[in-house]
């Protein structure tokens, strides 16, 4: 893999963490995660990602999502 390949996939690694940590932070402050509008983003996609992985992917994130509101729940 070229360096610059690598590079530009950990600089979207790194961007993908930081919109996470939002997402979770976002859902601490509402006070749940909100469900993804699954529909959408699958109709939004390019099918470079394939949607089947999408539904896994943000599957994952609504867990992680939940799992930092129920920590937020716990510290009060």
């Amino acid at each position: 893999m070229q360096p610059q390949h690598r590079n530009h996939l950990s600089f979207l690694d790194r961007a993908l963490l930081n919109l996470l940590e939002e997402r979770a932070r976002l859902a601490r402050e509402a006070g749940g995660p909100g469900p993804a509008n699954l529909e959408d983003l699958c109709a939004r996609a390019t099918g470079d990602f394939p949607a089947h992985a999408l539904r896994e992917v943000m599957a994952a994130v609504e867990q992680g999502c939940a799992a930092a509101v129920a920590r937020q729940g716990g510290q009060s």
